[in-house]
Order: structure tokens, then sequence, then C-alpha cells
């Protein structure tokens, strides 16, 4: 399990916190909850803010990418020119920075689809807050008014008479507990994505050897390509003739 703290991290603690302050006769439950309330309130705001940042990201990742596919194509046709020209050395240098712009454009497309899944999932997740938020503010009074009224029917040993108004913490707190596993569960799918693409990088870096191998196949299927085309254009004009 991830050691960062989830979305609802805070809330649980405030609501646990609430819990034992109210079973202790420390402190006023109803305003636990109460700032339990606002504190899930602030997090959503600060999870928007999130979620227009990734958004933001996501485009500067789109605009990167179609730079990429652009430049590729351009080395391309730098290396059918050096082919015209008869200068393999030079088509092979050409072909060489296309492979390696192509394979920066391919991380670039796998990381947009990492960041597409992470916006869902961040819009998913600040929907669910949002319903939740919005039950609980509803029910604001009742619920500040049975947790008061849970204390009041303590006995000197601590025990809660009428177990009502705790049950319905506790059903909160059990809520909450789901869709912070849900956070988490989500933090971890990421960074599992974030290793997987470091161990990635570490195997090409290791065949890095057969950058070689790969440009020479680009520049045999380049030539072909360019065969094949004079060979039609020959075929036409002698047509022609």
């Amino acid at each position: 399990m991830s050691d960062k703290p989830g979305l609802f991290s805070r809330m649980r603690r405030s609501i646990s916190s609430a819990l034992s302050d109210a079973v202790e006769a420390v402190s006023d439950p109803g305003q636990e909850i109460a700032l339990m309330l606002d504190d899930l309130a602030d997090q959503i705001k600060q999870s928007e803010r999130d979620l227009h940042q990734s958004i933001v990201d996501h485009k500067v990742m789109e605009k990167k990418a179609e730079a990429l596919r652009k430049s590729e194509g351009e080395w391309e046709k730098r290396a059918e020119q050096a082919v015209r020209l008869g200068d393999e050395t030079l088509a092979r240098a050409a072909l060489q920075r296309r492979v390696e712009i192509a394979a920066e454009r391919q991380a670039c497309d796998e990381g947009l689809v990492e960041q597409r899944k992470l916006i869902e999932s961040m819009r998913q997740g600040i929907a669910e807050a949002k319903t939740k938020h919005k039950q609980l503010n509803l029910r604001r009074g009742t619920l500040i008014a049975q947790a008061r009224a849970a204390k009041k029917g303590m006995t000197s040993t601590g025990a809660i008479h009428a177990g009502g108004g705790l049950d319905r913490m506790s059903a909160i707190e059990d809520r909450i507990a789901q869709l912070e596993a849900f956070n988490e569960v989500h933090a971890e799918t990421m960074d599992a994505a974030a290793q997987e693409a470091a161990i990635d990088a570490q195997l090409a870096a290791l065949g890095a050897g057969g950058a070689t191998s790969e440009v020479d196949d680009a520049l045999e299927a380049l030539k072909a390509k360019m065969r094949a085309q004079q060979a039609i254009t020959a075929g036409k004009d002698k047509g022609e003739g």
C-alpha cells in the first residue's frame, strides 16, 4: 500500500478523532463532525485543482507527441533525399535520428494513455466525493445532534446506552475507508506504471546495440520503396513512349 496520504486520509483521521473524543468525553463530538465535513470540502477543492493541472499536462503532452510525429516524418524525407544523392552514410544518420524520435514519440503516446486514465479516475473520485459530501452536509445537523446525544448517554464506565449515533458515524468511517482504499490502489497502480517505464528504459539502454540493425533494416526498406516507385515511374514513361 502506498505511504502517500489518500484523498480521504485526513477525513478518516478526523472521524476517528471524533469517535475517540465522544467515547472519552474530552471534547464536543458535534464540533469534530462539523470540522470533518469542512475538511472534506477543502479536500475536494484541492482535488479539483489537481485535476485541472492534470488536464493541462495532458494537453502539453499531446502537443509534444504531435511535434514528434511531424519531426519523424521530416527525418524520413531527409533519408530519402540522401538515398537519391547516393549518400548512404547521410541516409543512415537521418534514419538513426528518425528511430530515436520514433521511440520518444511512442513513449509519449503511452504516457498520454496513462494520463487519460489518471484524469478519468480523478474525475470519478471527485464526483463520488462531492456526492458523499452533499449527503453528509444534508445530515449535518442530525449527525451533530446524534453525536452529542450519544456523548450524554455515556455511563461512568464509558459504555454507550444508545449506540445509534456512533453506529451511524461508524458507517460513515467505513465508507470513507473504502474511498481511501480506492485512492491508494490507484496511487499504487500509477507507481507500478512508473516502475515499469523505468525498467523498459533500462532494457532499451541494454539493447541499444540493436539500434544499428534497426537502422539497417529501415535503410533497406527505404531503398526498396524508392526502387519500386522508380520502377512504376519508368513503366509509365515506357507506356507513354
